[in-house]
């Protein structure tokens, strides 16, 4: 039987970004994302964390993998071996070689596939597609690229178009760049050109018969520097959040678009707006409606990185011009009197004193308050959310 394994280096010496594999990126280390695919994608008969590091035998441990302890002077933080394509001399490792080499020779997998974490983007589907690709097609090594259609130069000179014609940009000879997030080997092949050390061989990692395996730009994400990691937490929240793209439109009916929530709120007619309060860790109602005295203010809660939250007083008649918000949900607690939304689409919500209201992205509305008296609602969504107004 073939034996599959998936090996995930953890390092924890990263200089570009200081502990960049105990950082939480979108809520969790980026290990726990690349970890969980290769058990989603279902094709691995054992995964592994490969590290020196006691907190990543932890890591797999929460994981539910196993975890290989590389040993300093093989392949790790002071590698003493010497092939080919790298001889250390007691420093870190800076080769795939040596590591890779020691850990086949205690486990002997027919495949072994490096996931590095710093592409927590990979899919489980993509893993999956791209060991049976390995298999399948008999390759000795298969890496991941990333395939660009770009007009490109290279030392001064068009590499793939011409300075004379131009051409659609899909039509090019696309270059194919290695993005590291996923390799794989046949191990008996790797191990042969490792012993054989031969100037006429490239080495184990560029061995035998090499494959290329495209994946989509947003999986090659590899997180090398700040803004890398940067476009990767953006990323993951907008998988987590399942945003759609493309769903909604500007059309003839849209009137304007605000997001700064004091001016917004003072088109409504809230001329009162108090900020200071924001993101203390105790409020009292009864102590803010004392503070803020009669219809109508607007008292914010909460404006965190993500969240908005504020209690809003309005009197009779007033509320918020028709408007969406296509990025985020909203909902509110009518804490007094009574509150209409009214829908783009003729439907009528009417809430009173400890009603819940939520609408979902997209859904126009305005709101007006119906009570005789003033009434309160605690306005909850995301920071700075845009509103979309239409007439």
């Amino acid at each position: 039987m073939m034996k599959k394994i998936a090996l995930i280096p953890v390092l924890l010496g990263s200089t570009r970004i200081p502990d960049k594999n105990l950082l939480f990126v979108d809520g969790y280390p980026m290990a726990f994302y690349v970890a969980r695919a290769c058990q989603k994608a279902g094709i691995f008969d054992e995964i592994y964390l490969n590290s020196e590091h006691d907190i990543v035998e932890k890591m797999a441990v929460m994981l539910g993998v196993k975890f290989y302890r590389r040993a300093p002077d093989r392949g790790g933080s002071s590698c003493m071996m010497h092939n080919k394509s790298c001889q250390c001399s007691g420093q870190r490792c800076q080769t795939h070689d040596h590591f890779l080499y020691d850990f086949m020779q205690h486990m002997d997998p027919s495949y072994l596939v490096l996931v590095h974490t710093t592409s927590p983007l990979l899919r489980a589907e993509t893993i999956r597609a791209f060991v049976n690709m390995l298999d399948v097609d008999n390759y000795d090594s298969l890496f991941s690229v990333e395939e660009r259609y770009a007009e490109t130069f290279f030392e001064g000179k068009p590499l793939n178009f011409s300075l004379s014609k131009k051409i659609p940009t899909q039509t090019l000879c696309p270059l194919q760049l290695i993005t590291w997030a996923i390799s794989g080997w046949k191990s008996s092949s790797f191990l042969h050109s490792y012993h054989r050390n031969s100037h006429d061989d490239a080495g184990p990692t560029f061995c035998g018969k090499i494959g290329r395996f495209p994946v989509d730009r947003v999986q090659a994400l590899d997180a090398d520097d700040w803004d890398d990691l940067y476009l990767i937490e953006a990323a993951l929240q907008l998988r987590r959040q399942n945003v759609k793209l493309g769903v909604h439109k500007f059309d003839d009916r849209v009137v304007g678009i605000e997001h700064e929530l004091e001016e917004l709120i003072g088109r409504d007619g809230v001329t009162k707006f108090i900020d200071s309060g924001a993101n203390l860790k105790l409020r009292n109602l009864d102590v803010i409606k004392k503070k803020m005295g009669p219809a109508p203010w607007l008292y914010l809660l909460v404006y965190t990185g993500t969240d908005q939250i504020a209690l809003i007083c309005q009197e009779p008649g007033e509320g918020a011009r028709k408007h969406c918000h296509v990025t985020h949900a909203e909902w509110w607690v009518v804490l007094e009197g009574e509150f209409e939304w009214r829908l783009d689409e003729g439907n009528v919500i009417k809430a009173g004193p400890s009603d819940i209201v939520c609408l979902p992205q997209g859904v126009v509305h305005s709101i007006v308050c119906t009570s005789e008296a003033a009434g309160i609602r605690l306005a909850c969504g995301a920071r700075d959310m845009e509103h979309v107004y239409y007439r």
